[in-house]
């Protein structure tokens, strides 16, 4: 036996005894892009999150501060249209259609790519 034979010998001896499958990196790369779509995923809630927070407190600083005096307006405008009917009980839902309305623009633009 040569020099070099016991030179390999030995270092296969010394080799660890476990081994990585074959499809190692293919699962783990599977494993990080998952990891990175869940991460995104996150990011975009909490951005989704923070939007509709802002938005909120935006209407009630301005319902706060010229609520009173958007009410009376409307309240005189409304009775010199209307007479007798009253557009209380409607408004808020008008209002909910408007923003219904551009809510579902908005995940059509985002999210039309599901809906083919």
């Amino acid at each position: 036996m040569t020099e070099k034979d016991k030179g390999i010998k030995k270092a296969l001896q010394q080799q660890p005894t476990y081994r990585l499958s074959s499809n190692f990196t293919y699962r783990m790369m599977l494993r990080i892009e998952e990891e990175a779509r869940l991460k995104e995923k996150r990011m975009e809630l909490r951005m989704r999150i923070a939007l509709i927070l802002t938005v909120i407190a935006a209407i009630g600083c301005i319902g706060w501060l010229y609520g009173k005096t958007m009410l009376n307006a409307l309240r005189t405008s409304t009775s010199h249209l209307w007479g007798h009917i009253s557009l209380d009980f409607y408004l808020p839902i008008a209002g909910a259609l408007v923003l219904l309305f551009f809510f579902n623009r908005w995940l059509r633009k985002k999210y039309g790519h599901l809906l083919t």
